[in-house]
Order: C-alpha cells, then sequence, then structure tokens
C-alpha cells in the first residue's frame, strides 16, 4: 500500500469512529394560564446557546391593507429587518414604547415615512437591529396599525402559530433553557428547563391569560405595532 493509500485509509477510519454530534428538533406548545393555546409567543434557547449564522436575507416586514404583517417577528441580534410598503399610500414608520403600559423603552428609535407601493413593486427601507429587545412599531397617519418584533440573543427563536405551537429545530441533545415572551406581559416569564432528545414536545404555560379577542383582530384585520424588548 502506498503512503497516500494509507494516509487515505486512516481518514476514512478515523471519519468512521469520530462521534457525530446529535441534533434536536424541539416543538414548543404555549399554553396561557388558563389553558388555551397562545399564539404570538416567542420562544428562545437561552442555554446552551449554541452561534448560529446570522439569516442570510434579510427579515421582512410588510404593511399591508393597513396593518404590519406578521403581528409578531423574532430574529437575532445583528439581523436586518426589510419595511416594505405594499399599500398605495403613504405610511409612516416609527418605534413606539411596547408593553401593555407602554413602558418599555424602544431598543432602536427610528421615524420614517415610507411612499406607496404595490405587492409587486413594494418600496422598502432597511435597518439593522444590533441590541437584544423589542421595539414596538406603528404608523404615524394610521393610528390602529401596531405589531412586535423581538430580537433576541440567540439564533434559535420562533414564534407560536394559532395552535400556539412553536417549532426549534437543530438544538443540541441535552437539558436546555427557554424563554417566552409576549407582547401583552406585565411580567417576565421565568425561564423554562426542558431535556431535548431527537424529536420532542414541550407544553409550557404563560404566567398570565392573553387577549385572545385582540389577537386575532391584530393578527388578521387589524395592527401591528413592532416592538423589541431589551433582554437584561
Amino acid at each position: 500500500m502506498t503512503p497516500t493509500a494509507r494516509l487515505l485509509a486512516f481518514a476514512l477510519a478515523a471519519l468512521a469512529w469520530a462521534p457525530v454530534a446529535s441534533a434536536a428538533t424541539l416543538t414548543v406548545q404555549v399554553l396561557g394560564a388558563d389553558g388555551q393555546p397562545a399564539a404570538n409567543t416567542v420562544v428562545e434557547l437561552v442555554s446552551p446557546a449554541p452561534p448560529r449564522p446570522l439569516p442570510t436575507a434579510p427579515v421582512q416586514v410588510a404593511q399591508r391593507d393597513v396593518r404590519f404583517v406578521p403581528f409578531v417577528t423574532a430574529l437575532p441580534a445583528g439581523a436586518t429587518v426589510r419595511f416594505l410598503n405594499q399599500d398605495g399610500f403613504d405610511h409612516h414608520l416609527r418605534s413606539l414604547p411596547s408593553g401593555p403600559l407602554g413602558t418599555v423603552a424602544p431598543a432602536r428609535s427610528f421615524e420614517l415615512r415610507m411612499a406607496p407601493g404595490s405587492p409587486a413593486q413594494p418600496t422598502a427601507t432597511e435597518l439593522v437591529f444590533e441590541q437584544p429587545g423589542v421595539v414596538a412599531l406603528g404608523c404615524h397617519l394610521h393610528g390602529s396599525m401596531r405589531g412586535h418584533l423581538y430580537i433576541g440573543r440567540s439564533g434559535h427563536l420562533a414564534v407560536t402559530d394559532a395552535e400556539g405551537r412553536a417549532r426549534l429545530p437543530d438544538l443540541p441533545d441535552g437539558r436546555l433553557e427557554l424563554r417566552l415572551w409576549h407582547p401583552e406581559q406585565l411580567l417576565e416569564q421565568p425561564v423554562a428547563s426542558t431535556q431535548a432528545a431527537g424529536d420532542a414536545v414541550q407544553p409550557l404555560r404563560l404566567n398570565f391569560t392573553p387577549d385572545r379577542k385582540s389577537t386575532r383582530l391584530n393578527s388578521s384585520h387589524g395592527y401591528i405595532s413592532y416592538a423589541v424588548f431589551c433582554l437584561k
């Protein structure tokens, strides 16, 4: 056997015996204090937080039919948000204090005019959000528009759907700590611990009951005010 062949054989053997890093997929079922599914809840991996690349393309938030779409968006710190006006008239884009009482200062302040566009040819502007947190978004011209943008420390984030489910893929096996955030919360949610291995399902519960009538209006007919909640 030639030296090159021996080296190749050794490399293949080493690869065959090398430990394979396992990855888990965790589906989180979030419920309100009343036991009903809680939509629009952010689920974030707190620990361990393996590095994850930033999104290769900007996260998109649209102004469409006089509302922000989607109602809640989660992204890692350092990511770019591309705001689109798909309506055929002027909009305004500004940061607002967030939280039910409007007491949480936005992580980034801004105020922009969004010229008319269309679904096929929207007008666009991009902003980078460097600091973790929540920024409430509004439109000065249309006061009913509201929504929430959550900027996390971790790249492992998801937002629950109408059934209260969020999926976190590519997690390390073992003990995990998760944080929940909801735009209506008055108090921070306690960090939750769970075990992940393979495909797992974990129920978690908020410490309050969201206003589901308001959530339905905001998600389907109403407003979006994006918020980036500062994580201490």
